[in-house]
């Protein structure tokens, strides 16, 4: 049998309830960093794209009411005296420009999409198996500490009354 050293057993009782508040520090984080990259996942894979294409469809329907009131506007001039309808070319400009950048956002979110999901999975898989230690090696490692000091005691008392 070998031999230690042992004057403090509550160092010991001290390191036990360090090593549990350890444990659940670190479980709370990875949860909160799980949680975290799932929203992020879910905001780049669904509620943006949905975004885009609900922003495409406002778009498309001021470019269409912009290109009415200029067809509106120059429709009804006689040939000899057309109105300038500067303003109503400036709106069909203005709203091609929107359902451009519009689509352009649809298709950057789409990729960006495939980028933050790969992401997150290559995050998640060491998120877990570190979850897993906090679920099962910690709480091993915390319950042989126990057992260990509760033999500490067992001993000394032994000792203390001889």
């Amino acid at each position: 049998m070998s031999a230690s050293n042992v004057t403090n057993i509550e160092a010991l009782e001290t390191l036990h309830r360090g090593l549990l508040e350890f444990t659940e520090e670190v479980r709370n984080t990875l949860e909160e960093l799980k949680s975290f990259t799932h929203k992020t996942d879910e905001a780049f894979s669904h509620q943006y794209p949905a975004y885009w294409r609900q922003q495409i469809i406002s778009a498309e329907q001021k470019l269409n009411e912009a290109k009415d009131q200029l067809a509106a506007k120059t429709g009804a001039a006689r040939p000899e005296d057309p109105p300038p309808a500067t303003e109503e070319r400036k709106r069909v400009r203005i709203a091609e420009q929107r359902l451009h950048l519009c689509q352009e956002k649809l298709q950057r979110t789409r990729e960006w999409s495939l980028k933050i999901s790969t992401e997150c999975d290559q995050l998640l898989g060491p998120l877990s198996d570190v979850l897993d230690h906090c679920d099962s090696l910690l709480p091993q490692a915390s319950g042989e500490l126990r057992n260990l000091i509760s033999q500490l005691r067992a001993y000394a008392e032994q000792n203390d009354i001889k």
